[in-house]
């Protein structure tokens, strides 16, 4: 079978009563927590009254708005990781220290909402949607002691908030580096080769980590010898829905090694931007610049929301483009109230930049978009239809570097510290070339099509049911 593309047809309207208890756990970064806030907003607007969304403080308002009881969670990101580290430094750090040491505070609270839930519906049905890289459920699997009152876990949704990172004969495995896709036959021994390889001490590491934290909460199982972390994320709950479509993935063999339940569901809708969001002053600039005859190319470049060195490649970026009087540069910093890197007298003329701006109100207006290649900040340039120009290395941004630039609606930089020249030629070589934006567009009618909010709502139902 391989991975499936589940069947998206609508489903029967169930009376409010009979709806299951939903529970959302996602990790507190915008990027992750994103797509479980949208599901939330769905399932209520589908009639479903009981949405448990734990979260931290800041996301209560935004979990509120989408009709669900807000849970707090109160682990923080750490502030004091340091900068300038190496590759793979900051593959350890990012997985230890942002996501595995998030997992006992989530576990705890996520079991103590389980156990409140039974108390106050003894007979209802719970079902979970739970963002892949939360780590609520995970000890689970190695042991953690179920919830009071529950014989076996609620049906959970797991929520990719990436790539399809499960093994496959087909695919290159997974390295700090990421690997080409080239699937000739010497490549394909190398990679099987590879896949039973010990692990490297990288991800010996982040699996030590994993269980000495693990041991704390108390899991009883430790991580198997060979099984890398982004395998595990791939496989948390009873089925795992990939919020993108087969285009953005590479060919994978008729194999199926988790009872196909890894799914493509299509890429997320956009969001309409909040009414009350305040434009900066400057905005007027970029939507009469739209039907201008004289229209300027718009760039947006963003160094995302946790790693936000902006030397790496938002400045970088605006530096290489300062003296394009064609251009105009939207640098947005990902963070509310975070000071410009730039004084007034530093930043060209042809630039703005802003603490934050909503990436699905700016992407309409945008020509190429200039990120560290997250997740998050990718699909939205896809369901924006704006072919992009990506340079990461952290965490999955590598595979999402090269998986977008195979799919061919990316410019890869293959690194996260472009000269100013690299990242000139690669802006110039999206713009010049109509290819990249005629295949994102195709790659967006693709993911329109298959209605993710729609099959998600038609998975809670069914678990609900069973």
């Amino acid at each position: 079978m391989g991975d499936a593309i589940l069947d998206t047809k609508p489903t029967v309207a169930i009376p409010s009563d009979d709806k299951p208890v939903v529970v959302i756990v996602a990790f507190m970064v915008p990027g992750h927590m994103a797509g479980p806030l949208q599901c939330s907003k769905y399932l209520s607007s589908k009639g479903y009254k009981d949405i448990y969304f734990l979260a931290s403080a800041k996301y209560k308002t935004a979990v509120e708005h989408t009709g669900a009881n807000f849970v707090e969670n109160p682990w923080t990101l750490p502030d004091d990781i340091p900068r300038g580290l190496s590759r793979s430094d900051k593959i350890l750090v990012e997985f230890k220290h942002f996501f595995i040491d998030s997992a006992p505070t989530v576990h705890r609270c996520m079991k103590a909402l389980l156990e409140d839930i039974r108390e106050k519906h003894p007979d209802r049905k719970v079902v979970m949607i739970h963002e892949s890289m939360s780590l609520g459920l995970d000890p689970f699997n190695y042991g953690a002691p179920l919830p009071k009152g529950y014989t076996s876990m609620p049906k959970a949704i797991n929520f990719q908030t990436s790539l399809n990172f499960y093994p496959d004969p087909l695919v290159p495995p997974v390295r700090p580096v990421a690997l080409e896709y080239d699937p000739t036959p010497e490549n394909l021994r190398l990679w099987q080769e590879m896949r039973e390889e010990p692990l490297s001490p990288l991800w010996t590491a982040i699996n030590d980590h994993l269980n000495k934290v693990y041991a704390t909460i108390p899991a009883t199982a430790k991580v198997r010898p060979n099984e890398r972390y982004l395998d595990q994320v791939m496989v948390h709950g009873d089925v795992t829905v990939v919020p993108t479509s087969p285009s953005l993935d590479y060919p994978r063999a008729n194999v199926d090694p988790v009872n196909n339940r890894i799914h493509f569901i299509g890429g997320l809708p956009l969001n309409p931007v909040d009414p009350n969001f305040t434009y900066p002053s400057w905005w007027s600039e970029i939507t009469e610049n739209a039907s201008s005859p004289n229209r300027k190319k718009v760039v947006l470049v963003t160094q995302g929301t946790i790693d936000t060195t902006y030397d790496e490649l938002l400045l970088p970026t605006v530096r290489a483009l300062a003296d394009r009087d064609d251009l105009i540069v939207v640098a947005t910093l990902g963070i509310r109230n975070e000071p410009s890197p730039l004084s007034p007298e530093e930043t060209p003329k042809n630039t703005k930049i802003i603490d934050y701006l909503p990436y699905d109100a700016v992407l309409p207006y945008s020509d190429v978009f200039v990120s560290n290649a997250g997740y998050g900040g990718f699909m939205h340039g896809v369901m924006n239809g704006v072919p992009m120009v990506l340079g990461g290395i952290a965490a999955d941004k590598p595979e999402v570097c090269m998986r977008a630039e195979w799919a061919g609606v990316t410019v890869n930089l293959r690194t996260d510290k472009p000269s100013e020249e690299q990242v000139r030629d690669a802006i110039n070589k999206v713009l010049g070339n109509d290819n990249y934006k005629k295949r994102i567009m195709e790659v967006k009618k693709e993911n329109e099509e298959m209605d993710s909010l729609g099959t998600i709502e038609r998975l809670v139902a069914e678990f609900g049911r069973a």
